[in-house]
């Protein structure tokens, strides 16, 4: 799946969209303004598409220190992420692969 840049401060994946400057995430006429944290782990899931980010790329990236195996930071973002989603009716899932990290894909409906 492409992500697309719709402006230069909205990015796009499947039927999601980000606005950036408003940290709301945009699905069919529906929006969500999304908690800072969690925001800045969907903008970076969304801006690798389907592809694989490691856990330890999201602890660098969202909150800027390397990847701590105790603690469930991520478990966290991903329990309110993934409600947002299903509140939005997206066809965006966030999917968990077992020891190597996290991606998007855009679910059949």
């Amino acid at each position: 799946m492409r992500v697309t840049l719709t402006t230069p401060h909205d990015l796009a994946f499947a039927d999601l969209s980000l606005d950036l400057p408003k940290r709301e995430a945009i699905c069919k006429n529906k929006r969500i303004v999304v908690k800072s944290t969690s925001f800045r782990l969907l903008t970076l899931l969304v801006s690798n598409g389907d592809h694989i980010v490691s856990r330890e790329s999201i602890f660098k990236g969202v909150w800027g220190f390397h990847f701590d195996p105790g603690t469930k930071r991520i478990e966290v973002q991903l329990y309110y992420l993934r409600k947002v989603l299903r509140l939005l009716d997206s066809t965006t899932v966030i999917e968990t692969h077992r020891g190597k990290g996290l991606r998007l894909y855009e679910a059949a409906k």
